[in-house]
C-alpha cells in the first residue's frame, strides 16, 4: 500500500511496503513512463510541444487512480491486472483524444492506447514481482495486523499468510472473547475486548484489520470499527458466505478468502481534501447570485419587527463536537436563549409572521449559512448541526448519533433532501448521515445539491 513513514523495533526509520488506500510508489513509476512514452509519441511522431505529451501523461494517471487502478492489494499480480489495464488504457485515451485532439485518426488512438497499456502492464511485471520479493525476504515490510475473530475463517487467515509471506500481512494479535482451541494453538496474541479496538490498534501500531467471524454479533462490531475512522489503518471484511463470493476488482483476497475493503472514503482520499475548496467555490458563487434575493428577505425581516434583530445566532455543533454560531435570517420573534437551545420544536403560532412563514417554507431562513460554510464552520453538504443539548440527549439514546460528527456538518444533507428535518426521526437522520458519511463520493455531494435546489424551487424545503 501507500508507502507511510514508521519506526522498527531497532529504531531505524523504514518505509513499510503496505500502509495506505494508494500505492504511491507505482504511481510515481507509472508517472515517470509514461512522461518518457507520451512525450515521445507526442513529439517524434506528431510533432507536437514536449509538454503536450507530459500533460497527457498526467491526464492519463488522473483517469486511471479515479478509477481505483492503485488501489493497494495483498494479492498482487499482473495477470490479474491486464484485462482493466487494457480497458482503462483505452478510456483514458479516449478522453485524451476528446479533450486535446477530437480530430485525430482512429488508428492514432489505438496507437496511444496500445502504448499506453504496453508500457503499464510492463511496470506492472517488474513491480509486483520486486513487491513479492520484498515481502519474502524482510518481515518488517509486511503489514502488522489485527484480526476479529477467533475461530476457522481467522485460523486460516494466520496459516495462510505465514505460508505465504508474499501477501504481505503479519497477523500480530487477535480479539475475540472466546477463541477456539485450534486458534490458540496458532499462538497469536488473543485479546477479549471488543469495545477497545481503536486502542489496541494505537498500541498494536496495527496497520491493518481484517474482520473474521467470531462469538460477536454483527451490531456489536459497527461502532469500535467506525471509531477506527481517522486511524491510520485499513478495514477489511470477510463476507459471510465468502465460499460463493466473487472476487471483483474492488475487493481484495488472502490466498481464497475474499475481503472487502471498508472504503471510508469521506476521511482517506486526495479528492475528500478538495471539499473545502469545492464548499469555498460553491459558496462564494452562490453568495453572489443570491446577493439581491439576500437584501430582499433581510429587508423583509426587519420590516416585520424593526426592533428585533435580523440574523439569528444559535450554538451548534460542527465536526468533532466543535461548537459554532450559525446564522440563519430571523423568523420568529426571540425568546431567551436558554428557550430556544432547549426546545426541540416551537409550535407557538403566534411567534412567526407572515414573514416567517414563508421565508421557513422557501427554506430562504438557511440562506446565511452560506457565510458559515465560507468561515469554515460548515460544508455545503452533511449532516444537519444540532444544538448542544439535543446533541448530548440523542448520543446517549440513539445508536450511532455520535458518529454524525466525524466530518463537516452542512447547509443540507442525504438525510435533508429526504425529508429528516423539524419534527422527525432522529434515529432515522442518524441513519442516513451516516449512509452518506460511508457512501461519500464527489457526485454524491453534486447529487444532494441539485436535490436540494430542486425542492426549495418547489417549495417543499430541502
Amino acid at each position: 500500500m501507500a508507502q507511510t513513514l514508521s519506526r522498527s523495533a531497532d529504531g531505524r526509520w523504514w518505509l513499510p511496503v503496505l500502509r495506505n488506500r494508494i500505492d504511491w510508489l507505482l504511481l510515481i513509476v507509472d508517472a515517470v513512463v509514461l512522461i518518457g512514452v507520451e512525450t515521445f509519441v507526442s513529439t517524434y511522431r506528431h510533432g507536437r510541444p514536449i509538454w503536450l505529451g507530459a500533460l497527457m501523461a498526467l491526464l492519463i494517471l488522473l483517469v486511471l487512480e479515479v478509477a481505483g487502478v492503485y488501489q493497494t492489494r495483498f494479492a498482487v499480480s499482473s495477470l490479474d491486472e491486464l484485462p482493466r489495464l487494457a480497458g482503462w488504457s483505452l478510456i483514458a485515451s479516449l478522453v485524451l483524444v476528446f479533450l486535446l485532439e477530437p480530430s485525430v485518426e482512429a488508428a492514432d488512438i489505438v496507437v496511444m492506447a496500445a502504448l499506453t497499456f504496453g508500457a503499464l502492464f510492463t511496470v506492472r511485471v517488474v513491480y509486483f514481482g520486486l513487491v513479492r520479493g520484498v515481502r519474502r525476504r524482510r518481515p518488517e515490510r509486511r503489514l502488522r495486523t489485527a484480526v476479529l475473530g477467533g475461530g476457522m475463517v481467522a485460523q486460516e487467515i494466520v496459516l495462510s499468510t505465514r505460508e505465504r509471506p508474499e501477501l504481505g500481512v503479519n497477523v500480530v494479535v487477535a480479539i475475540s472473547p472466546d477463541p477456539m482451541l485450534q486458534f490458540l494453538d496458532t499462538g497469536v496474541p488473543t485479546l477479549p475486548d471488543l469495545r477497545r479496538l481503536r486502542a489496541i490498534v494505537e498500541d498494536w501500531d496495527i496497520d491493518a484489520v481484517i474482520v473474521a467471524f467470531g462469538s460477536n454479533p454483527d451490531v456489536d462490531l459497527v461502532d469500535p470499527l467506525r471509531e477506527c475512522d481517522s486511524l491510520d489503518c485499513e478495514i477489511y471484511i470477510v463476507p459471510r458466505l465468502f465460499e460463493f463470493t466473487s472476487v471483483t476488482h474492488d475487493m481484495d483476497r488472502l490466498h481464497t478468502i475474499p475481503l472487502i475493503r471498508v472504503r471510508r472514503d469521506a476521511l482517506r482520499t486526495w479528492y475528500w481534501k478538495l471539499k473545502r475548496v469545492f464548499d469555498v467555490v460553491v459558496a462564494a458563487v452562490a453568495l453572489v447570485l443570491a446577493s439581491p434575493v439576500l437584501a430582499v428577505a433581510a429587508m423583509a425581516v426587519y420590516v416585520s419587527e424593526p426592533s428585533a434583530p435580523i440574523l439569528f445566532r444559535q450554538k451548534r455543533i460542527g465536526k468533532d463536537g466543535t461548537v459554532f454560531n450559525l446564522l440563519k435570517f430571523r423568523s420568529m420573534r426571540p425568546v431567551p436563549t436558554t428557550t430556544s437551545d432547549a426546545d426541540w420544536h416551537p409550535c407557538d403560532e403566534e411567534r412567526i409572521g407572515r414573514v416567517g412563514h414563508f421565508i421557513r417554507k422557501t427554506s430562504l431562513d438557511e440562506l446565511p449559512q452560506l457565510w458559515n460554510v465560507l468561515r469554515g464552520d460548515m460544508s455545503m453538504v452533511g449532516p444537519r448541526p444540532e444544538r448542544p443539548h439535543f446533541v448530548r440527549e440523542f448520543t446517549d439514546s440513539v445508536p450511532g448519533y455520535e458518529y454524525r460528527h466525524r466530518v463537516d456538518v452542512g447547509l443540507t444533507g442525504w438525510a435533508a433532501i429526504h425529508g429528516l428535518r423539524g419534527d422527525t426521526s432522529i434515529t432515522d437522520r442518524a441513519i442516513f448521515d451516516n449512509y452518506y458519511i460511508e457512501n461519500w463520493s464527489v457526485w454524491l455531494d453534486i447529487k444532494i445539491i441539485i436535490l436540494t435546489v430542486s425542492a426549495v424551487l418547489r417549495g417543499t424545503g430541502s
